[in-house]
């Protein structure tokens, strides 16, 4: 796991794995999944779908197994209102929190103490045709600097700005149901990752600290943590 920088007074950290392996490390994975995992992912009709939520599914067990001593087989897996996944509370040992998300054929795990905590993972697609989504998604502030920037510089910045609110909402614990043009993000090259306003909890903005994590070429990563005491 690698500790992440900027926040102070909080034990975080990051693991970015890739969910094609080898036959046997498959078989380990796999064996850590309970029936109800095994359902779902027999529910995926794609081949390469299916593989990597198992895997998927086994190495968020077996890394979440390295922090509370748990066996990975054992752990208990609850969702929220919104979906958001959480371990049973005898098992989120020091108020342990964690958020999960995979792209482009890797799984980024991100875990802390004592704070809510969201990610989110994207493979950065050239040829993506992001104004629409820009266009439905971000707030009216994120789309006239998105739009005002050299084109050169738009697809960077529609990234840093998906990223960037999908960890929040996530993070919030209510994901999509949160409405994502009703708070503003920071996109604009230079600009520190940050939550610039929110339309009807202004308190938020001091609320969340948002955290560019480095990740390999290609691809783009954001966490949003809630800050302690808040």
């Amino acid at each position: 796991m690698i500790p992440i920088a900027g926040l102070e007074g909080v034990r975080a950290q990051f693991r970015l794995e890739p969910l094609q392996r080898p036959d046997h490390e498959k078989q380990r994975l796999l064996g850590f999944l309970n029936d109800e995992e095994v359902r779902r992912g027999a529910r995926l009709f794609d081949h390469l779908k299916r593989e990597e939520f198992l895997v998927g599914r086994g190495l968020l067990r077996e890394i979440l197994a390295g922090y509370n001593g748990w066996e990975p087989g054992c752990l208990e897996f609850l969702e929220g209102e919104f979906g958001k996944p959480y371990l049973a509370a005898e098992q989120a040992a020091d108020g342990m929190c964690f958020n999960v998300s995979h792209a482009g054929g890797k799984l980024l795990v991100a875990v802390c103490y004592g704070a809510e905590i969201g990610v989110d993972l994207e493979e950065v697609r050239q040829d993506l045709a992001f104004r629409p989504m820009a266009e439905r998604y971000f707030s009216v502030r994120e789309r006239e600097q998105l739009f005002s920037l050299a084109p050169q510089l738009q697809l960077d910045a529609f990234y840093r700005c998906w990223t960037r609110k999908e960890a929040y909402m996530k993070g919030t614990g209510r994901g999509f149901s949160l409405v994502s043009t009703a708070f503003d993000v920071s996109l604009l090259p230079g600009e520190p990752p940050a939550l610039l306003g929110h339309g009807s909890d202004p308190d938020e903005v001091g609320r969340w600290c948002i955290i560019d994590l480095p990740v390999p070429g290609g691809y783009c990563a954001a966490l949003a943590i809630q800050r302690q005491g808040e």
